[in-house]
């Protein structure tokens, strides 16, 4: 066997794997509203603390919250004013993920609820905003790097 060839499919044998395990490592998560735009924070907003990893939606032609994954509702509660926010659990490449969504107006799913990636979960008013948060176990996670939304704008 020429050098060469030997080298090449030792590459292979050493890269591919590795090339494998990245993919892997990456999730794409189904937008929660069609046409989704972030809504930005305020500009005259005063920040004592650094800020969630929060993303606000909004969409005026759609007012039907779905899941970003397949997953299982583990709560849902009402705030004080009236909005409900409901919790999901997804494992996704053998990590477990929660998503947080807050802001609904009306619910469609109850606790233990098994739940696919695209399927409502809730309903805002149309022009309504929805928040999310994203955690991969206890640790807090930028949902705008993984959704798999077109307009939603990309922190860089």
């Amino acid at each position: 066997m020429k050098k060469t060839q030997l080298l090449l499919l030792l590459t292979i044998f050493f890269l591919l794997p590795q090339q494998l395990l990245a993919q892997k490592d990456s999730i794409r998560l189904f937008c929660p509203l069609e046409e989704a735009v972030v809504v930005p924070p305020p500009k005259n907003a005063i920040q004592y603390d650094p800020p969630d990893l929060c993303i606000v939606l909004t969409s005026l032609p759609d007012s039907i919250v779905k899941s970003v994954a397949n997953a299982r509702v583990t709560n849902v509660e009402i705030d004080e004013e009236g909005k409900y926010g409901v919790v999901i659990f997804s494992k996704i490449n053998n990590k477990d993920y929660y998503f947080w969504y807050t802001g609904l107006n009306k619910t469609v799913v109850s606790k233990n609820t098994l739940i696919k990636a695209g399927q409502p979960i809730g309903i805002i008013d149309p022009g309504g905003k929805v928040e999310m948060l994203m955690y991969q176990f206890e640790t807090q996670l930028d949902p705008s790097k993984y959704l798999d939304c077109k307009n939603v704008l990309k922190n860089e």
